[in-house]
C-alpha cells in the first residue's frame, strides 16, 4: 500500500511567556514557543521549541520549564 503524505493545513506559533529553561549550550536564559500544526487527516501535533536568547544558534525540542501553572500554585 503507498504511503500516504499528511499536508499542514494550518500552522499555529504561541510564545511561553513562563518558559524558564536554559540554553542547553551555553546555560544562558532560553525562550520558547509552542508550535501547532494541523494537518489534513485531521491530526494534530504541538512541539515545544526552545532557542537561546544569546546568538549563540541553539535551538531544541523541549519540555516546557515553567514557573506558573497548578505544580506552581500548590506552594
Amino acid at each position: 500500500m503507498p504511503e500516504t503524505r499528511r499536508r499542514v493545513v494550518r500552522n499555529h506559533t504561541d510564545e511561553i511567556l513562563n518558559y524558564f529553561g536554559k540554553c542547553k549550550s551555553c546555560g544562558y536564559p532560553a525562550h520558547a514557543e509552542s508550535n501547532r500544526r494541523i494537518y489534513d487527516t485531521g491530526e494534530i501535533e504541538t512541539l515545544v521549541i526552545a532557542s537561546c536568547d544569546l546568538p549563540c544558534g541553539w535551538s531544541d525540542q523541549v519540555s516546557p520549564t515553567t514557573m506558573t501553572g497548578p505544580a506552581a500554585r500548590r506552594g
